[in-house]
C-alpha cells in the first residue's frame, strides 16, 4: 500500500471537511474516525484488554475479529471507522484474510493497526487511503515509526471557534448535560477549559514536530479564505494530484451553532462562534491562548478570513 495520509487534530477543528476534500480525489480512499490510540478515553487498547484478551490465544483473536465487525456499539472502538468503514466491508473471505495475518504477525498495536487499514484499503479497490484521526496529536511520533513515509496532515482551528464548539456540541457535551441536568453551567466551562488546556499542550507539541518532512499544519481559516490554494499547497504536500472535485466537497458535519451542515467552503462559517461566545470568554480564552496562536503561527486580527464580518 502506498504511504497513507492521516488527518490528526483537535475536535471540533473542521476534520470532516478536510477528509472530505481528499475524498474526491478518486485515487484516494476515504476512512472515517477511528480514534485508536487516544488519551483520556477508551480506545483500542482498553478495547484489546477489556474486550478481547490475550492473542497469544487463536480464539481471542477470532473474537476480537468479530466484534470489530458486529453491530454491537463496543467500548473501545468507537468512530466512523468502526460503524460505518467496517459495516461496508463486511465479507468472509476479509475476516479470514485478517484473522490469518494477524495470527502470523507479532499481535502488536502496530501490527493490527497496519494490517486493518491496508487490508481494508486494498479490499476497497485503492491503493492508498486518507485516514481521520487514527491516533490523538501526542501519538505522532508513533505514526512516523509505523510509517516513515506517511504523511501528516495537523489541522488546526481558532481555539475560541473550537471551545465554542465543543461547548455546545450536540454529541458529548449535550448528552452529559442531559444527564446532569443541574450542572449544566459546569459542564460547559469544564469543556471549554478542557480545550484550551488541549490547544496548549498541541501547539507545544507542533513545536517539536514541525521539523519532520512528512508533517505540516494547516488553518481552517486559510482553507475557507482561499480553497484552491490551500488545497493546492495539501496536494503538494501529500504527493497527489490535484483534481478540480476537490473544490467541490460533500456535504460535511452539522454546525454545533445552527444545526446545520455545510457543504463547500462557506466563509462565514469561520466566524459563526462569535455569535455566540460571550464577552468574557471571548477575553479568557484568548488570553489564555494567546502565545499558543504565535507558536501556530495564527494570527485572527489580522485573517482575511475575517475581514468582512
Amino acid at each position: 500500500m502506498a504511504s497513507p495520509i492521516f488527518i490528526i487534530g483537535l475536535p471540533r477543528s473542521g476534520s470532516t471537511l478536510w477528509l472530505n476534500v481528499f475524498a474526491e480525489n478518486p485515487n484516494i480512499f476515504r476512512m472515517g474516525e477511528m480514534l485508536f490510540l487516544t488519551p483520556w478515553r477508551k480506545d483500542f487498547r482498553y478495547f484489546l484488554r477489556r474486550k478481547v484478551g490475550d492473542l497469544s490465544d487463536e480464539r481471542n483473536i477470532e473474537k476480537m475479529i468479530e466484534l470489530i465487525f458486529s453491530d454491537e456499539n463496543v467500548r473501545g472502538i468507537t468512530g466512523s471507522f468502526w460503524q460505518y468503514d467496517i459495516a461496508n466491508v463486511n465479507n468472509t473471505l476479509l475476516k479470514k484474510k485478517l484473522f490469518h495475518r494477524i495470527l502470523e504477525s507479532d499481535k502488536s498495536i502496530e501490527s493490527i493497526f497496519k494490517i486493518l487499514i491496508e487490508e481494508i484499503t486494498h479490499f476497497s479497490g485503492y491503493n492508498r487511503c486518507c485516514m481521520k484521526f487514527p491516533v490523538y496529536v501526542n501519538f505522532v511520533p508513533e505514526l512516523l515509526q509505523w510509517y516513515p513515509e506517511c504523511k501528516i496532515v495537523h489541522i488546526i482551528r481558532d481555539p475560541r471557534a473550537m471551545a465554542i464548539s465543543r461547548k455546545n456540541d450536540p454529541g458529548g457535551t449535550s448528552k452529559k448535560i442531559k444527564k446532569y441536568t443541574s450542572l449544566r453551567f459546569i459542564i460547559k466551562m469544564i469543556m471549554v477549559f478542557f480545550v484550551v488546556c488541549q490547544y496548549i499542550w498541541t501547539s507545544r507539541l507542533h513545536c517539536k514536530y514541525k521539523k519532520f518532512k512528512n508533517y505540516s499544519l494547516f488553518k481552517y481559516e486559510d482553507l475557507l479564505a482561499d480553497p484552491e490554494k490551500v488545497i493546492r499547497e495539501l496536494c503538494k504536500f501529500t504527493e497527489i494530484d490535484f483534481v478540480p472535485e476537490m473544490l467541490v466537497p460533500s456535504e460535511g458535519q452539522a454546525s454545533s451553532v445552527t444545526g446545520k451542515r455545510q457543504k463547500g467552503f462557506d466563509k462565514k462559517s469561520a466566524s459563526r462562534w462569535k455569535t455566540v461566545i460571550s464577552p468574557l470568554e471571548n477575553i479568557i480564552i484568548t488570553f489564555l491562548t494567546k502565545e499558543s496562536m504565535r507558536r501556530f503561527e495564527y494570527d485572527p486580527k489580522n485573517h482575511s478570513v475575517y475581514f468582512n464580518d
